[in-house]
């Protein structure tokens, strides 16, 4: 490919300069993707970022970031502006991060800080402004919560007495239930549309791989056999398809398979870290974390 961009260069009468741009630019996106496809960097600053996820119909990005090496903050940006600013102005300098909306955009959920060691899940009624907290024994946080399709439950990881396990919850902080008795640990829930059964990550076999279960725990099915780490899936919105992140090329990346673990495609091919994948609600596109030159900011790029 490269002696074919020079070559045509070259014909054209381009200034060398200019045909070692092109080669750039060739090496960059093939770094980037293994193959030249469109790529759209949405972020400039370079801060360490997490958690990304579109709202409002994929006009709207939340995210985290590290405004300081001791805080996290959460953000928010028109996709069409691309103007982060802070998601609450109330949030002073608690950490708020791994943030969900419900479908219905009433209630967002999110891990706050509340101590050294100590982490509490908070769903955040928007249309009655009152917040639900919950509390568990012991220390550690509440990790990867998510919304069913029917805004009606969240489901989220947390270690109570043993390995983290999954749990749910009503919005309103009642009915909490623990959903798997695994060995392991438990991460990363996600729902299928139709709301019957969750996708998530398990390191029972001593490295993460990921499986799919019903919404009572119950007909858990194994979708990857990975030598190295499958994390944090995240099922298409219409339910056929799982975006995720591996190590299986020996390197953080973006990967695609069918809903059965089947048609496993690479997204993402670099030597620094592509993470953090999430669907935009036309199912063609992921936005993520990318790791350029040491520095993180959030991109957008199709799936096949």
């Amino acid at each position: 490919m490269l002696t074919s961009v020079m070559l045509t260069s070259l014909h054209f009468g381009l200034p060398m300069r200019r045909v070692l741009c092109l080669l750039l630019f060739a090496v960059l996106t093939s770094a980037i993707t293994g193959s030249a496809v469109e790529l759209k960097q949405l972020t400039h600053d370079g801060s360490n970022k997490r958690d990304p996820r579109f709202i409002a119909g994929g006009d709207e990005i939340i995210y985290c970031y590290d405004e300081t090496p001791v805080l996290i903050r959460m953000m928010r940006m028109k996709a069409d502006e691309l103007k982060p600013t802070p998601m609450f102005e109330d949030a002073g300098n608690k950490h708020q991060l791994e943030p969900s909306l419900s479908p219905d955009q009433r209630y967002i959920v999110f891990t706050e800080c509340v101590g050294n060691l100590k982490a509490r899940l908070v769903i955040r009624d928007q249309r009655d402004k009152k917040d639900a907290a919950i509390e568990h024994n012991g220390r550690g946080g509440t990790r990867s919560p998510c919304f069913s399709p029917g805004s009606d439950l969240v489901v989220y990881a947390f270690a109570e007495t043993g390995p983290q396990q999954l749990w749910s919850v009503k919005p309103d902080g009642s009915e909490k239930k623990q959903l798997t008795e695994s060995q392991g640990i438990s991460n990363w829930p996600t729902f299928t549309p139709d709301g019957k059964r969750i996708v998530f990550a398990n390191s029972q076999e001593n490295n993460y791989e990921i499986y799919s279960m019903n919404l009572d725990g119950t007909d858990q099915k194994r979708l990857t056999e990975n030598s190295l780490m499958d994390i944090r899936p995240q099922v298409s919105p219409d339910g056929k398809r799982i975006a995720f992140t591996s190590t299986r090329g020996g390197t953080y990346d973006l990967y695609v398979m069918d809903i059965d673990g089947k048609n496993v495609q690479q997204i993402t091919d670099s030597e620094e870290r592509n993470d953090y994948p999430a669907w935009h609600p036309d199912g063609k596109h992921l936005v993520f974390v990318g790791e350029r030159g040491g520095r993180f900011d959030l991109f957008m790029v199709p799936t096949p």
